[in-house]
């Protein structure tokens, strides 16, 4: 029987096996029997949670359905921005202030036609670049008053919106506060609350550091040191604070310059193992909305030198395009994307189901990933492709790389020739090895997973305030 869920929208979770064999769609994210409090209550929070696309909504409900078991209460507070149209009755408090505003658009409140492809062009005209003008001016103004008056606005709103949340829930030392992505301004300002209330009062605080927007300031200067400076200072405060990360790589950073132990905890499968189709004719996909540090620029290259070494093609591609507001983007570079043959050049915006179907229309994933960049981070594009059985081809020298190893999930590569040489390889595999491949790989990181939820779940559960 299918049920429509409320809490992953517009994606269809399964009770029972799919008539065409494949497996439940949300496995394994019934909870493990984990230790229990019956006082605690549990608020997951993001302040990202605003944008139509991303990973952050999909966080929130995914960790509320591991983690709510063990809690008495369970909310999901996100950014008062967030769109009807984005949270769908995923049952999100938006109460949070969006302190990203200058260094991220947010959303429109609502989804005019033109955009819903993630193609609508820059609005043309005064007021038009009068509003293209908003966010660079906001953020010039905040990294003046950051630079010249040492005076950070943003932090400090930030504080009193979470002062108000804290008296509104009447939050106490039974409680945890939980982010599944951690990001710079929510994270330091509960910190910095935290540490003027008595130790008693104080709840428990979890940081799932996924390397994205732990850096985003508007100092002239990285945010991550100023970050791991607060972790520091709130456990030398007896904070009780936990902290996991995404990927081993990261975890071990930080784990070295927070001086406190990390768990790997790496993002929820949501999907279950899809049926491959390894037919002549292998379908190299390229999920994710293009970006330059997503490697979207050597795509082209990439194809050119598979076509020419495709020993064991021919191959077809599915390709998301670079959003035309982006200011990289090239229409001469999305029109020879185009002309390649068999070439599905999709939009920069897709509906989960369109994404999905992205997933288990393809054979292989190419992750082309710039390491200056991704040198710590995970990739969601990674764990979607796992989830649904897919093998991946990605860059050497990232958080991912290490990920890709250790699961055993695909191959590494440096330059475009290399990532077809590699490409190539795989394709040569026998469809059984393929989906034998996938089934161990999934199999470890599941395992993976659930371990580092134990030991956050324990964490939470255990540890009192100093």
């Amino acid at each position: 029987m299918n049920i429509v869920s409320r809490e992953f929208p517009g994606r269809e979770l399964r009770e029972e096996a799919d008539p065409a064999g494949r497996e439940s769609s949300v496995p394994g994210l019934s909870p493990p029997p984990l230790l229990s409090n019956g006082n605690a209550r549990l608020f997951l929070v993001d302040h990202m949670c605003v944008l139509p696309y991303g990973h952050n909504l999909n966080a929130l409900v995914l960790f509320k359905k591991l983690l709510s078991d063990g809690f008495r209460e369970t909310f999901c507070l996100a950014t008062r921005d967030l769109p009807d149209y984005v949270e769908e009755g995923a049952h999100i408090e938006r109460v949070l202030t969006y302190p990203y505003a200058g260094l991220v658009e947010r959303a429109p409140k609502k989804l005019a036609s033109r955009e819903k492809s993630g193609d609508r062009k820059p609005s043309a005209g005064f007021a038009g670049r009068l509003k293209s003008l908003r966010r660079p001016a906001r953020r010039a103004f905040y990294t003046a008053l950051n630079e010249f008056a040492n005076y950070d606005v943003v932090r400090r709103r930030t504080r009193a919106n979470w002062r108000g949340i804290l008296r509104r829930y009447g939050v106490d030392s039974d409680d945890v506060i939980f982010f599944p992505s951690a990001e710079y301004f929510g994270c330091l300002g509960l910190l910095d609350v935290l540490k003027r209330m008595a130790p008693a009062a104080r709840p428990k605080v979890h940081f799932r550091m996924i390397g994205v927007m732990e850096n985003a300031n508007y100092a002239l200067r990285p945010g991550r040191p100023e970050f791991l400076s607060a972790i520091r200072s709130a456990l030398a405060a007896g904070i009780k604070l936990g902290i996991s990360a995404e990927t081993p790589a990261y975890a071990n950073y930080v784990e070295r310059l927070a001086g406190t132990p990390v768990a790997y905890l790496p993002y929820p499968l949501a999907n279950g193992q899809a049926p491959i189709r390894w037919q002549e004719t292998k379908v190299v996909a390229s999920p994710g909305q293009g970006r330059g540090d997503k490697g979207f620029f050597r795509l082209y290259s990439i194809i050119e030198q598979l076509n020419t070494i495709g020993a064991n093609g021919p191959f077809a591609f599915d390709v998301q395009n670079m959003r035309k507001t982006d200011p990289a983007f090239r229409a001469r570079y999305s029109s020879l994307l185009c002309q390649v043959p068999g070439m599905n050049l999709r939009p920069a915006r897709l509906s989960q189901q369109e994404i999905d179907a992205v997933y288990s229309g393809s054979d292989i994933l190419v992750l082309p990933y710039d390491p200056k960049v991704y040198a710590l981070r995970g990739s969601a594009v990674l764990q979607e492709g796992l989830a649904f059985g897919r093998p991946v081809v990605c860059s050497d020298g990232l958080g991912l790389s290490e990920q890709v190893e250790r699961y055993g999930c695909g191959y590494l590569a440096t330059s475009d020739h290399s990532f077809a040489d590699r490409i190539n390889e795989l394709a040569s595999l026998p469809r059984q090895a393929v989906i034998d491949k996938m089934t161990a790989a999934r199999r470890a990181y599941e395992k993976d997973f659930e371990t580092g939820l134990r030991a956050v779940f324990k964490e939470l559960h255990t540890c009192k305030n100093s």
